[in-house]
């Protein structure tokens, strides 16, 4: 089985390069700078920018027949909703959102060809539950949810399955070094905030540790249902089960009683 990784320079998506490569798949890994990807255990290391259709039709050409796709690259923001510009929202959906569609367009086609195939889409329990000063990251999240599902069901009946991997809290580097735009109206958020992410980070899952997860959802949506959804780490499974058992209210409620 051959897979194309993207984002495969750091975090979870080197580790996931390692851990399928364990497992005995092809592996080709991919990221901006092929350099960050020395020392991968992959069949092949490609450039590759999500936000370029250039970049993108260039991977496609050169990756040889993928058997399953995996979109990891992704960035984030953290901001009030109504502090967050629209330049910022905007790169971030181009990579979070249109990075997944550009592969997809470019990939899904040969799989139907060649008689089916697997995208795996990695989220997060963003795509389901909105926390404060995420808003605008978990829209991109929760589009990449439904643009994954409408991918099933008009994919799947032509041999294409979706799997959508739904992580919780992961020590990847991404809190620390995302964007941040900040207004004195939420100070009192954004003091929480850190003081929050510094009482558990010691307590999030390492990119290593929840690859293997990610690596047995993709093994089983292989020969799976044409879509699901599998939370990765107890954190996202607890999470997800308090979302579906709350109406919006008592989300609400449950949210700001974690301040």
């Amino acid at each position: 089985m051959r897979v194309l990784v993207t984002g495969a320079s750091r975090g979870i998506g080197r580790a996931l390069v390692v851990e399928l490569s364990t497992r005995g798949m092809e592996v080709v890994a991919t990221a901006r700078n092929a350099a960050d990807l020395d020392g991968l255990p992959s069949v092949a290391n490609l450039p590759l920018d999500v936000t370029s259709d250039a970049s993108v039709a260039a991977v496609a050409e050169a990756a040889g027949p993928i058997d399953v796709l995996v979109n990891n690259a992704a960035v984030s923001i953290a901001a009030p909703v109504e502090a967050t510009p629209a330049g910022a929202a905007r790169d971030m959906f181009d990579t979070n959102v249109l990075g997944p569609l550009r592969m997809i367009g470019a990939f899904v086609p040969a799989m139907r060809s060649r008689g089916g195939g697997l995208v795996v889409n990695v989220s997060s329990v963003a795509g389901r539950a909105v926390f404060p000063l995420n808003g605008v990251h978990a829209a991109s999240k929760h589009a990449l949810e439904a643009m994954s599902e409408g991918l099933a069901l008009e994919a799947g009946p032509l041999g294409i399955r979706v799997l959508v991997c739904q992580l919780g809290g992961v020590a990847t580097g991404m809190y620390q070094n995302q964007p941040r735009f900040t207004d004195p109206a939420y100070a009192e958020l954004h003091k929480a905030q850190e003081e929050g992410f510094a009482e558990h980070a010691a307590h999030q899952a390492t990119p290593e540790a929840v690859a293997g997860p990610i690596a047995d959802a993709l093994q089983a949506a292989v020969n799976g249902p044409t879509f699901a959804r599998v939370p990765i780490g107890k954190d996202a499974e607890w999470v997800l089960a308090e979302r579906a058992r709350l109406d919006d209210a008592g989300w609400v409620a449950r949210v700001q009683a974690m301040r």
